[in-house]
């Protein structure tokens, strides 16, 4: 085989490990997303490069323009992830979300540890709790969702329940002296 090839090969075969299999063995709720797919443009150039590489040092050569093709694509790749959208975002965010999730529950069937098991029910149950108001502001992005018992905004992690007043105006003191 020549080395285009070889180089197209690999290139095909890694983008496909990191966009389906990976998120396929991570998480039950795989979704498109353009930053996952210029994540995995990137590894696949990288694995591009490497084959590349094997093949220089086998045939004692110095391949310039599958260097610079490759590494063209790892450059505006990086710079096209930096413009994904909410909806993407939100999409990679559940993706991770399933996964960790999904990690959790295979570490409870495993641990005897006290430490461990609480924190890996309390991620269960943040995630499941996040999970779903993902996926309500997939469904309908322009909703301000409340919470049921709180009436605050479901992604207000700072001030739920705290009682923190908004913006506290000055304190002035009536009567007394100076």
């Amino acid at each position: 085989m020549q080395l285009f090839q070889y180089t197209f090969l690999t290139f095909v075969v890694a983008f496909i490990i990191q966009y389906w299999i990976i998120s396929i063995i991570k998480s039950n709720i795989v979704k498109h997303s353009t930053g996952k797919l210029y994540l995995s443009l990137v590894s696949a150039s990288i694995m591009g490069i490497l084959e590349v590489m094997i093949y220089d040092t086998y045939k004692s050569t110095i391949s310039l323009y599958y260097y610079l093709a490759l590494g063209a694509i790892i450059g505006l790749s990086m710079h096209m992830y930096q413009s994904v959208d909410d909806t993407n975002y939100l999409h990679e965010l559940l993706e991770s979300h399933q996964y960790e999730t999904r990690l959790s529950k295979k570490v409870l069937e495993t641990t005897d540890n006290s430490q461990i098991i609480t924190i890996a029910n309390n991620l269960i149950h943040r995630r499941s709790k996040d999970i779903a108001s993902i996926q309500k502001l997939i469904q309908k992005p322009d909703t301000n969702s409340k919470g049921s018992i709180t009436k605050s905004n479901l992604f207000n992690y700072m001030d739920v329940g705290r009682g923190i007043k908004q913006n506290p105006g000055p304190e002035h003191k009536i009567g007394g002296s100076l």
